[in-house]
């Protein structure tokens, strides 16, 4: 797995122990299977995960009350090879209601042989997150936010 971080952009690439279609399939509609339960801004604790698979469709947790927090929007579909969406999350940990302070996250998925792909992950715009935003990138960037994300993730898509 490699992590590069420049000005305002997090990247994390790691290559799976699965074809394209499984690798696109667990990373999204899946993503219940791998998210940490602690990596939740809602207010109770997180019983599920949940991506809705279209272009407008949101990222959210969902309580053990039925609760929603949404903290993100699929802006690419693009099974299997792109899911991108918005983060929509403010510096204090709370879901984002606007958009222009809003980071995306860009996921491409790329065949290496029949049951391999190379997954990378791209966190741009970190700098819409406004004044101090680099507390932001820090937190995606370090062991854990993204890199021990695509860790629980590899794991997950090993088993699938």
């Amino acid at each position: 797995m490699t992590q590069q971080l420049d000005k305002n952009t997090v990247r994390v690439e790691l290559t799976v122990d699965a074809d394209a279609d499984t690798a696109y399939r667990v990373f999204t509609t899946g993503m219940d299977s791998w998210w940490p339960r602690d990596h939740h801004i809602g207010a109770g604790p997180l019983a599920e995960a949940v991506v809705e698979p279209r272009v407008g469709g949101r990222l959210l947790g969902r309580e053990a009350d039925g609760t929603e927090c949404a903290w993100g929007t699929v802006l690419v579909w693009s099974p299997p090879a792109h899911f991108a969406f918005t983060w929509d999350i403010t510096l204090q940990w709370q879901p984002e209601t606007d958009t222009t302070r809003s980071s995306r996250v860009d996921v491409t998925f790329t065949p290496v042989d029949a049951t391999h792909t190379t997954v990378t992950l791209v966190h741009s715009g970190l700098e819409n997150h406004g004044p101090g935003w680099q507390s932001m990138l820090d937190a995606v960037a370090s062991p854990d936010g993204w890199p021990s994300l695509a860790d629980t993730y590899a794991k997950a898509v090993a088993v699938a």
